[in-house]
């Protein structure tokens, strides 16, 4: 444990005395670290934890409870420093009630105060790492979090794993903080402009990779772009294998594809779209969603947190943290309502998206049982042929409780309504997306004991039915894998 008060040498070689606050009993021994929160003491019953706010301690080297403030430090990318995180600081120190100071000498730290005695309670300092260095870090011990552009590849995962003796995507040690759009950019020779989602799969999954064919040229494709960004596409459109060699520097190449998360130029951004094969939707119908958008993961380092460390994690998930995430011009979980008709062109997409050989029954089942409801933009996504999770919805949980208590869906009918991709039977995908909805309210009815969960609380599974994407690619398939909020 982090010590706050000198050497843990001879000068602690006195005994201290761990008093209960209402005096009813009392333990005395060595003290050998305390981190603001716990002391633990050698005793002559053993090793003996006690927690600090239960308990006075009396002797010379007790510790002084305000000598120190938590030092916070975060790891991230440079673009993210001054448009995500220190503005988070700052609203988390706002809603608990500290005043705080930028400091003059280092431009990406903050220390926040007690307003009452003007003592410094935190210092957060961010670094400037890519995604790799920044999970380096935490494997290192020298940073509490890592916000990365892009998941841990295989190899981080595993070394993540084996430092923390648990799984990356439990919520205590990872989570999804939000949303970044990523765009994609051709060369000005190349003459398209509207590509599928199938097709770009194929060109980035294929070897050689080739663009779709316009104007009777073909072009071999290649991705380029900053790396954390080019990995985040990768994995967003789950291409694993490793990546292709570059054209040789200095060659300009029309299939050259790049990645960014700027929109930087209309003349040369490529439009996705999520109709299959060469259906493109009118401009005025758009998906619901941008394809292309990727998550930014906060990684927590496997050791306790602080009092501060830890209501700054929890914070994070808040309405209130979501709502500024939104505002900071990323995406983030607050809740964002869609129809099933009107411009969203939610129907109408799941139309073109829509096997041939889908059932009618289940595309007219899913109008008639959501008509008057509107789809909340939380979504939980699940592996393939499971109920089970995948890691980028485990934190959607936390902040799905917090609504409940919060009272967002009060007096409102609420539907959590399961779909599958296309795989398997009609029928076998109707109860399959039954039990994932049922799943996820049984998860959330356990988080909150019940008690907010009334009959009006309803579950639904419609299969196959509003795909919001074409069902052949990985990437397609587990976009339709999901349990959706419906409230009306």
């Amino acid at each position: 444990m982090t010590c706050f008060f000198g050497s843990m040498g001879a000068a602690l070689a006195d005994p201290v005395e761990l008093v209960l606050r209402d005096g009813s009993f009392s333990i005395s021994g060595t003290l050998t670290s305390f981190d603001r929160e716990i002391y633990q003491i050698q005793s002559e019953f053993g090793q003996l934890s006690l927690a600090a706010d239960m308990v006075v301690c009396r002797g010379a080297t007790c510790p002084t409870l305000s000598a120190s403030p938590e030092n916070v430090a975060l790891s991230s990318d440079e673009s993210l420093n001054s448009a995500l995180l220190m503005p988070l600081i700052q609203s988390f120190a706002e809603r608990q009630g500290y005043s705080y100071q930028l400091s003059q000498e280092m431009a990406a730290q903050i220390t926040l105060f007690d307003p009452k005695n003007g003592e410094a309670r935190a210092v957060f300092t961010i670094s400037d790492r890519n995604s790799g260095d920044a999970i380096l870090d935490i494997l290192d011990d020298r940073t509490n979090f890592a916000l990365t552009l892009r998941a841990p590849t295989q190899e981080e995962q595993a070394a993540l794993k084996e430092n923390m003796f648990g799984t990356l995507d439990h919520p205590q040690n990872s989570m999804v903080l939000a949303w970044q759009d990523l765009y994609l950019y051709s060369e000005p020779s190349n003459p398209n402009r509207f590509i599928t989602m199938s097709q770009l799969v194929a060109m980035l999954g294929e070897k050689p990779g080739l663009w779709p064919l316009t104007a009777s040229m073909q072009y071999p494709a290649f991705l380029t772009g900053q790396e954390d960004q080019t990995q985040a596409l990768r994995q967003l459109l789950r291409i694993f294998d490793a990546a292709r060699p570059m054209p040789p520097k200095g060659v300009n190449t029309p299939g050259r594809l790049t990645v960014s998360a700027n929109q930087i130029t209309q003349d040369t951004l490529v439009q996705v779209s999520l109709g299959c094969g060469q259906l493109m939707a009118p401009p005025e119908i758009q998906a619901p969603m941008h394809p292309l958008r990727a998550p930014i993961y906060l990684i927590a380092a496997p050791k306790k947190m602080q009092n501060i460390t830890r209501a700054f994690w929890a914070f994070l998930l808040t309405p209130e943290a979501q709502d500024a995430v939104r505002t900071l011009g990323f995406i983030s979980r607050s809740p964002k309502k869609t129809e099933i008709h009107g411009q969203s062109g939610l129907l109408i997409n799941a139309i073109l998206n829509t096997d041939m050989d889908m059932r009618t029954e289940d595309l007219r089942l899913a109008v008639l049982n959501l008509n008057g409801y509107e789809r909340l933009s939380l979504t939980f996504r699940f592996l393939g042929g499971t109920q089970i999770m995948n890691a980028d919805s485990q934190s959607n949980l936390k902040f799905l409780k917090r609504l409940f208590v919060a009272g967002y869906f009060e007096g409102r009918d609420v539907m959590f309504v399961g779909f599958s991709d296309s795989q398997g039977s009609a029928d076998g995908n109707v109860q399959i997306s039954l039990d994932r909805a049922r799943a996820v309210r049984a998860t959330i009815a356990t988080l909150l004991d019940d008690a907010p969960l009334s009959n009006g609380f309803e579950v639904l599974g419609l299969g196959e039915g509003l795909p919001l994407a074409c069902n052949d690619t990985a990437w397609g398939q587990n976009q339709n894998r999901r349990v959706e909020i419906w409230v009306k």
